[in-house]
């Protein structure tokens, strides 16, 4: 009878559990049970678990989906650069593994709540990061222009220098003095003129990595097709999660699970 009894301890709520322990904490589920999307869980875990669930992530979510959706596809940027590089092989379909990564990391950032923004934030990664693999040959390409346009400058004018500047006349050192305060401003001007063109270097190389999938127009149909298909997967990957919070169930031996009193 024992075993009869153990044997028909049944489930058959479309979420019911399939052992007497909470899904979320481990932790025995005594004679009561509530279900949070088709997961056992205890009456601690109903509160705790569904009220995590439906709350906004805030700022902290925000930053850590960020992160770890940038973290997946930096590395999914890296290894599809190396493998081009050194393989000398272009395989399209690591975008789509980029847009999973990135899907992935971003929900879990958001602790599965997911929605419309998250899913804006997925494409947006997965594009940065799938076009950022060719940031390293658009650096060199324009590295090599630079040198080209010099050579060509100096090729214009062989043989010339410049005169050699006079010595500089002994200051006064009153006028030294006074000098080291402009230049020190001329200095801090520098810096910032450095700071601005380092900037404004790395906007533009990333504008083009951007760019660079339409770049080639037609000829690159089937690029932007599988594009495509990794940015569908980041969206579907953050689409809103829905909280059901059901129960409480009565956990009796023998017995179906019945709605308590």
């Amino acid at each position: 009878m024992a075993e009869e009894a153990t044997s028909s301890l049944t489930f058959d709520t479309p979420a019911g559990p399939s052992t007497a322990a909470c899904t979320f904490c481990a932790q025995p589920i005594e004679r009561t049970y509530f279900t949070i999307n088709g997961q056992a869980a205890c009456a601690g875990c109903r509160h705790g678990v569904g009220q995590t669930l439906a709350e906004r992530p805030g700022v902290r979510g925000w930053l850590t989906a960020i992160a770890l959706g940038s973290a997946a596809g930096l590395a999914g940027a890296i290894v599809w650069w190396a493998i081009r590089h050194f393989a000398s092989l272009e395989i399209g379909l690591i975008a789509i593994a980029i847009g999973h990564t990135v899907g992935l990391g971003v929900r879990r950032g958001s602790g599965g709540r997911g929605g419309r923004a998250f899913q804006m934030l997925a494409v947006l990664l997965t594009y940065f990061w799938t076009t950022a693999n060719y940031a390293p040959d658009i650096v060199q390409g324009l590295v090599n222009a630079a040198q080209e346009r010099s050579e060509q400058a100096a090729a214009v004018t062989p043989g010339t220098t410049a005169p050699a500047p006079p010595p500089p006349a002994r200051a006064p050192e009153a006028a030294t003095t006074a000098a080291a305060p402009a230049a020190t401003a001329g200095a801090s001007e520098g810096v910032v003129l450095m700071l601005t063109g380092a900037v404004m270097f790395v906007v533009v190389v990333f504008g083009l990595c951007m760019a660079s999938p339409f770049l080639l127009g037609l000829e690159n149909v089937i690029g932007l097709l599988i594009i495509s298909f990794g940015l569908y997967q980041a969206w579907q990957l953050n689409a809103a999660g829905q909280v059901a919070v059901e129960g409480p169930f009565r956990l009796d031996a023998g017995a179906r699970p019945q709605p308590s009193a």
